[in-house]
């Protein structure tokens, strides 16, 4: 144990002090404890460890060409002033100075298409997260960038505290809040309402509540918001109204059959109004009447209402349609029926009159009669002879023998 244990300290002491060691493919740039360097040659990709250090001989051999000294690679690629990766004198011996006293942990040779400054960054080429912050960490210590997949074009990376946004809405009775953390990496948060855990958004009755946001990135920079909220409590009220279909309201015209609610949000009170329309209107019905020539007429049924209607038309008890029907002698009956979508009806009966006019009766008379003329009752067997036969008028003859004549 007494020899293990300075093995083990050893072993953690030299592990805390190595290095990694980046060549940079995109510019040639070689980058040993944040120091810059120059490189030539053909380095390819490569991740790994230097697996020796090849010294030359200090011998002349005729015309033979015997390299200088070389830290060779796991891949094979070599790494000196003639090696697959050049590197000035001063630079290799740096490195064989490290790699000798096992402070090189590794070697990287990588493309970062990276141009660093002090606030920014400039990503020339397409470049993923990891392989962008694990450059970055090679020149900074403090530096904060927006969480991507990857990255092109300019980004800021000065580091800064998390942003915390508190937005409230109150209403009536009820309240909201909704929590957003404005920041460039990713960032923990707690919201406590109430001094309680909670969720970054939600509703809350009425009530006093003191909302405490508290957040940490992943630099480690905190920040901290509080906020109150005062939800009052209004006295709600209930009325119900009836209304006919079409009408028009405060709430704007009714255009529904049944029930809905509309409702009046103050400060302090609230109106929740249920509306119900019905439609108990019956249509209306209007009936055009013209004789065309002998029996013949033209009957026209129009029904009016907010909404469709359906018309029934009886002529003397027997269905007919809107256009030109015969009529019997005599007195005739039409019977209109109307009923709308909601079975709302309106009955209408019209008396049609059809009898023989003057000029194509009055041949007579054989002896005196009493007439009936707009109320004047004259007795003559000569009606014809004061009576204009081309005025178109209708008689008839009732009960008590007297023949009336009518336009």
């Amino acid at each position: 144990m007494k020899r293990i244990v300075p093995f083990i300290i050893f072993f953690f002491v030299s592990t805390l002090f190595s290095i990694t060691i980046y060549f940079n493919t995109f510019d040639n740039s070689l980058i040993i404890n944040q120091k810059v360097y120059k490189f030539s040659g053909e380095a390819q990709p490569f991740k790994g460890k230097i697996i020796t250090y090849f010294k030359s001989p200090s011998i002349e051999i005729g015309n033979v060409d015997i390299p200088n000294d070389l830290l060779v690679l796991e891949d094979g690629q070599t790494i000196g002033q003639n090696g697959t990766i050049v590197v000035s004198k001063d630079v290799f011996d740096k490195m064989v100075e490290l790699y000798t006293n096992n402070d090189i942990e590794k070697v990287i040779i990588d493309r970062f298409p990276v141009e660093i400054y002090d606030d920014k960054i400039i990503v020339k080429e397409l470049t993923s997260r990891d392989k962008l912050i694990s450059y970055l960490k090679i020149f900074k210590n403090n530096f904060e960038i927006i969480n991507l997949d990857y990255y092109l074009g300019t980004y800021d990376i000065t580091p800064d505290t998390p942003k915390i946004e508190i937005t409230t809405f109150s209403f009536p009775n009820i309240g909201y809040y909704n929590v957003k953390i404005h920041d460039k990496s990713a960032v923990y948060t707690k919201v406590y309402v109430n001094g309680k855990d909670s969720k970054k958004s939600g509703t809350l009755t009425s009530g006093t509540y003191k909302i405490f946001v508290k957040c940490m990135d992943e630099l480690g920079y905190e920040s901290s918001k509080t906020t109150f909220l005062d939800i009052p409590k209004s006295k709600i009220n209930f009325q119900k109204i009836d209304v006919e279909f079409g009408k028009e309201t405060k709430f704007g015209k009714i255009n529904y059959i049944g029930t809905r609610n509309f409702y009046e949000i103050t400060p302090l009170t609230s109106t929740i109004t249920t509306i119900t329309s019905k439609d108990t209107t019956s249509p209306t019905i209007n009936v055009s009447i013209k004789k065309l020539f002998d029996d013949y007429y033209s009957i026209k049924v129009l029904s009016n209402d907010l909404n469709k209607t359906k018309n029934i038309i009886l002529l003397n008890n027997n269905p007919i349609n809107n256009g030109v029907v015969k009529l019997k002698k005599s007195k005739n009956l039409l019977i209109v029926m109307s009923k709308d979508t909601f079975d709302n009806y309106k009955l209408k009966h019209v008396s049609i009159y059809n009898y023989k006019t003057l000029d194509s009766t009055l041949t007579f008379l054989d002896e005196k009669r009493w007439i009936n003329i707009g109320g004047v009752l004259i007795k003559s067997p000569y009606i014809i002879s004061w009576v204009n036969p081309n005025i178109e008028r209708r008689i008839y003859e009732d009960k008590r023998y007297i023949i009336n004549i009518e336009k």
